[in-house]
């Protein structure tokens, strides 16, 4: 009964609450302040009301200002009154979304209207006038640029380095460099010598940092405490550049005030503890000094046709391993290139297009990634050699600029020796022998004494009466009342099995894999030559590896699917015989070998290998 009573009551509350969820849907903008200065940011927030969950705003027509996203978060509330037993609901929903907005140049400067979307409904805020202040350095803070030249080509990279000169205390300041958002650069970070034992700050920088080391300069004849960073630049386009002058904002030491004690008297109010001062901090905003940046093109006379883009005095240096190998036997080249400062933009021309190194050895569009060791990028590369004739790895050549002569010149690496030897594949017959193995054992013999008949008297007969329950027993009777409920489960079990299916297709390929390499290995067999019973098999487990492993088979090759067999949990030994049966195939393809029995080898190497995949992937 009181259960009963109390969902009375709790209908009845609902039915007499009033919502208030039907709040206008609007959207206002709020400003931290209207008056900053050019580069130094503040808070912009767009205020919504009546919605939850609205689409973030679109601030691409806010041009005079640097816009950083900051986040947004629901500003809801919700309130329930009871006067008179009539009971009121007040929900007011609301989100606000949060930027930050640096002003870029000085003046009357205008945050447009923004529009705001939520379920299909829309509103917009109305605009905000901005007067941005132009800055000024004081005795007290200098901010300086400077390059490391100011001529360049394009490609060669040149160093900005900026200082800040402090002369007081300050706290929470903030860098602000409209040249990161220029297009003509693209931009790296020098090596910072961090155990100098200079302090080092992390400065945030647009969607970066640079790294900044604490030091001591003079600047107009007075000593300051300074900050120094500095950043790459890497022109890719052509033109004169002016570089626009760079701020830093920060909260600087202006004076003290005196703290009032709780007891207000002379004795409690004076430093006698040492608390009776308190710092005043004001936001000051230092411009730095402007830019100018020639980059001329690189010359069209005498560049080479295989240029690339190199730009600086670059060396090249080769080493390869093994240098005896077999025809087609894999090899790796590594290519080390040093020279340059800045290495991390610069990439290895494609191998193949290298025509000596192409026209003796298998050269691969794929590589390993690039990695920067000490001063050197170093990069490797598979090749293999196509024939035994060859006698050495030639000469790797780079054609690149020289700033400093200001001539195109070619960095050459020395040639490798190598040794090449033909390729023998020893099959199943040079591991089993020449000569027939023999089984003794005797013929299978005919029963000749004909049919042993067998005899049955009257005994054997038994009276069969017709009742119900025996109905139970006929064969026609069973299918008449097991059939149907037989015939539901079978259907049920029908749907089950495509549903199954079509929720996960991969699943029936894996199960099919096995069969489909099968019968390519048996189609590999009766290739006549080892080269086509090679692609066969090679293909014909990149297939089956894909649809187990459920990856896409395209060329996979034994390095791809290395990590995933050992999650499946292969052992090392199958993994061995695997990347050996890659290896084989490879080497057949290039090695030239026209043995019919080498290719029945390869397929009996890959049946046997395929049943111990299936036990162990299944």
């Amino acid at each position: 009964m009181i259960r009963v009573i109390s969902i009375a009551v709790l209908m009845c509350a609902h039915f007499l609450c009033a919502p208030a969820w039907a709040a206008t849907f609007s959207a206002k903008a709020a400003v931290e302040k209207t008056d900053p200065f050019v580069g130094e940011p503040f808070v912009f927030q767009i205020q919504v009301s009546g919605s939850e969950h609205p689409e973030q705003p679109d601030l691409s027509l806010v041009k005079d200002f640097a816009v950083a996203f900051q986040g947004g978060q629901q500003n809801s509330r919700r309130s329930v009154t009871i006067i008179n037993g009539r009971v009121t609901e007040d929900v007011q929903e609301g989100y606000f979304f949060s930027y930050e907005l640096t002003p870029k140049r000085e003046g009357r400067l205008v945050i447009p209207s923004i529009i705001v979307i939520s379920n299909g409904r829309s509103t917009q805020t109305h605009p905000v006038v901005i007067n941005a202040r132009k800055p000024a350095e004081t005795e007290d803070f200098k901010l300086r640029m400077s390059l490391s030249k100011e001529h360049c080509y394009v490609g060669e990279p040149v160093i900005l380095t900026v200082t800040w000169f402090i002369g007081k205390d300050v706290r929470d300041y903030r860098f602000t460099l409209p040249l990161l958002n220029d297009d003509t650069f693209r931009f790296a970070d020098p090596e910072v010598d961090t155990q100098s034992g200079n302090k080092v700050y992390r400065i945030p920088l647009g969607d970066g940092e640079a790294v900044g080391i604490q030091g001591r300069g003079r600047e107009g004849g007075k000593q300051y405490a300074t900050i120094t960073f500095q950043k790459v630049l890497i022109p890719v386009s052509s033109g004169h550049v002016t570089i626009e002058p760079a701020t830093v904002a920060c909260s600087a030491l202006t004076g003290y005030e005196r703290q009032r004690s709780l007891f207000d008297d002379d004795f409690f109010g004076s430093d006698f503890f040492g608390t009776g001062r308190r710092g005043i901090y004001k936001t000051v905003v230092v411009p730095s000094n402007a830019l100018d940046l020639r980059i001329s093109d690189l010359p069209l006379e005498e560049r080479p046709a295989n240029f690339a883009g190199h730009v600086g005095d670059y060396q090249i240096e080769t080493r390869a391993t093994p240098t005896e190998v077999n025809v087609g036997d894999p090899i790796t080249l590594t290519l080390s290139l040093s020279g340059p400062a800045f290495l991390e933009y610069v990439e290895l021309p494609p191998l193949n297009e290298q025509l000596r190194l192409a026209g003796d050895f298998k050269v691969p569009k794929e590589r390993a990634t690039a990695e920067i060791l000490g001063k050197s990028k170093v990069f490797t590369q598979t090749i293999r050699a196509l024939r035994p004739d060859v006698k050495e790895i030639p000469s790797i050549e780079l054609p690149y600029f020289d700033t400093i002569t200001g001539t195109y010149r070619v960095a050459r690496s020395e040639p490798i020796p190598l040794t090449v030897n033909k390729t023998r594949i020893i099959t199943a017959l040079d591991a089993e022998g020449v000569n027939p193995v023999e089984f003794p054992g005797s013929e299978i013999e005919t029963w000749t004494k004909g049919i042993a008949f067998n005899y049955e008297d009257m005994g054997v007969l038994v009276n069969q009466r017709l009742t119900p329950l025996s109905w139970f027993r006929l064969p026609l009777w069973i299918s008449l009342f097991a059939g149907p409920p037989l015939c539901y489960v079978l259907l049920l079990s029908g749907i089950a099995l495509i549903r199954n299916r079509n929720a996960d297709p991969m699943k029936a390929r894996a199960r099919k894999a096995f069969g489909r390499l099968e019968r390519s290995l048996k189609q590999a067999q009766g290739s006549p030559t080892s080269a086509p019973a090679c692609d066969m098999v090679q293909e014909a487990f990149r297939h089956y590896l894909g649809d187990k492993l459920r990856m896409a088979k395209g060329a996979l090759t034994f390095n791809d699917v290395k990590e995933a067999l050992k999650a499946k949990g292969l052992d090392p030994g199958t993994l061995d015989r695997l990347k050996a049966l890659f290896e084989r195939c490879e080497a057949g393809r290039y090695a030239g070998i026209g043995a019919g029995s080498d290719s029945s080898s390869i397929v009996e190497q890959g049946i046997l290998l395929a049943k111990d995949l299936e036990k162990k992937l299944k």
